[in-house]
């Protein structure tokens, strides 16, 4: 059977040939930059799959007039988003268009042959060509990127529980590498060569998790114009990761419960069941025994998720993991990247060790990246890392976040009290500030100032700042400024 052939949209000639290498001859890529070409390639070209990479600076909005018209141009393609940063917000609008799915890059180009193997297969009538097999050394854990080490005594309790068919309830913080530990699990399975498809219950409405989940049938509702296999029917044999799930409706829960219990589902719009043969691994960032004690989740399905469980504490808790874990990701980002970087310097480490990081894995990941990007020499310094983690290394440490955190709160009620006629002048109660805190100290005030102005606008704050949104919600997540300032129609004059 000949490979696919897939259609990708993107400005980066070298994505087409990452893409082709991870596929390994499983589909075909055609490349094209530009919109109008893909539009009419699309309306001359049968293509099994579209690929739209959305660059560092873009946002959703971005693309998704493309991806409307696109949809209307070949309504069978499925579309899939390659994201170098993706937040929760972007994905849903994503979502609703019609999207297959997200990645994000460079790491989402491993999880690109299974899924597009699983999609195709429910999209056509004979099953897709076979994805590249795992080499046999998948079969045991690489301990190249630290995670399987930062696991250590736990290790040997994930083999015996990912050798089993049970559910699985994987718990912590944000962050905190519970995906991570659901691929390693899917990887050790007996399923490791079938896909592992992920659904985040946390960024979709109850509309969209359900067609997410069970997918519909034409005419299921407004707009349903073809038959869409949902993740349930994707995964096949294979993983199904559900992400969140305490951010799941009550209503969808019990539908959840019968696909535990029953293993069947109803696709929207069909009264026609349909076997469940992908296992269950659920998370959560929240305790569900307290939800279930609440009465958000119900006690039913949290005790048939839970058969096998593990809880992954904050990073913060295991300091002794984060430079393991760190040389595991420079390993990892040097091989693919920079061959040449090899190392951290004293002064770097000592820096990752102690900071808190809030982000969790993820910000420690996000962080060894960008160090390896611009390093200059063999080693990652302190000045390759992030403004936050050199910040805390010319401050102690306590004095250091108390100031960032009383400086951003104080920057807050600035901004409040100056909307009722009452100055307020930032305390003088503090150190005196360092440079990068002085930095902080005015990018909190300007981006204040820019949200005051336009009635927490963002997308029009980000425009003032000369930024992007995407930059502006990533300060507003640093600073702590998430939290609007105006009720909902008391807009800053």
């Amino acid at each position: 059977m000949p490979p696919f052939q897939v259609l990708l949209l993107s400005r980066n000639p070298d994505l087409t040939k990452a893409i082709q290498a991870a596929t390994a001859g499983f589909i075909q890529v055609r490349g094209c930059s530009d919109d109008r070409e893909a539009i009419a390639l699309l309306e001359q070209t049968e293509f099994a799959a579209l690929l739209v990479e959305l660059g560092p600076e873009e946002s959703e909005q971005d693309v998704l007039p493309l991806l409307r018209t696109l949809s209307r141009a070949r309504r069978k393609c499925l579309t899939i988003v390659l994201a170098h940063d993706l937040l929760d917000d972007q994905a849903n609008g994503l979502f609703r268009v019609g999207v297959a799915d997200c990645l994000v890059l460079p790491e989402g180009l491993e999880r690109l042959p299974r899924l597009l193997q699983g999609l195709l297969s429910c999209a056509t009538d004979e099953p897709a060509p076979d994805a590249p097999q795992a080499p046999s050394g998948r079969l045991e854990p690489d301990t190249a990127d630290g995670f399987v080490e930062d696991l250590g005594g736990l290790m040997e309790t994930v083999r015996r529980g990912a050798s089993q068919e049970t559910t699985v309830l994987l718990m912590g913080e944000t962050g905190a590498g519970k995906t991570r530990l659901a691929r390693l699990i899917h990887e050790l399975s007996p399923r490791r060569n079938e896909p592992f498809l992920v659904v985040d219950c946390g960024i979709l409405s109850q509309e969209l998790i359900e067609s997410e989940l069970f997918g519909h049938v034409k005419g299921a509702f407004t707009g349903a114009d073809r038959d869409r296999a949902g993740k349930l029917a994707a995964a096949g044999a294979g993983t199904l990761f559900l992400d969140e799930i305490n951010s799941l409706p009550l209503a969808l829960q019990s539908k959840l419960l019968r696909v535990v219990d029953e293993r069947v589902f109803e696709p929207l719009g069909s009264e026609k069941s349909r076997p469940v043969r992908a296992r269950l691994i659920s998370a959560s960032n929240v305790s569900l025994e307290q939800d279930v004690q609440a009465g958000r989740f119900r006690a039913d399905l949290f005790f048939r998720l839970d058969v096998v469980s593990f809880f992954l504490p904050p990073l913060r808790e295991r300091r002794g993991s984060v430079v393991p874990l760190a040389l595991g990701f420079l390993r990892d980002f040097a091989a693919r990247n920079r061959p040449d970087v090899t190392g951290l310097s004293a002064e770097a480490a000592a820096a990752l060790q102690h900071y808190d990081w809030p982000g969790n894995v993820r910000e420690l990941r996000n962080a060894i990246m960008r160090g390896v990007t611009l390093c200059a020499g063999p080693d990652v310094t302190l000045a390759d890392l992030p403004d936050t983690l050199q910040m805390g290394s010319t401050l102690p440490e306590a004095n250091g976040e108390a100031a960032v955190s009383q400086r951003s709160g104080e920057a807050k009620r600035s901004g409040e009290a100056k909307r009722s006629g009452v100055e307020m002048p930032l305390s003088d109660d503090l150190p005196p500030p360092t440079l990068a805190l002085s930095k902080q100290e005015v990018e909190i005030c300007r981006i204040v100032e820019a949200l005051e102005k336009h009635g927490d606008n963002r997308q029009r704050a980000a425009a003032e700042l000369g930024i992007s949104r995407v930059a502006l919600y990533k300060k507003l997540h640093k600073y702590q400024l998430m939290t609007p300032r105006y009720p909902k129609g008391d807009k800053a004059s």
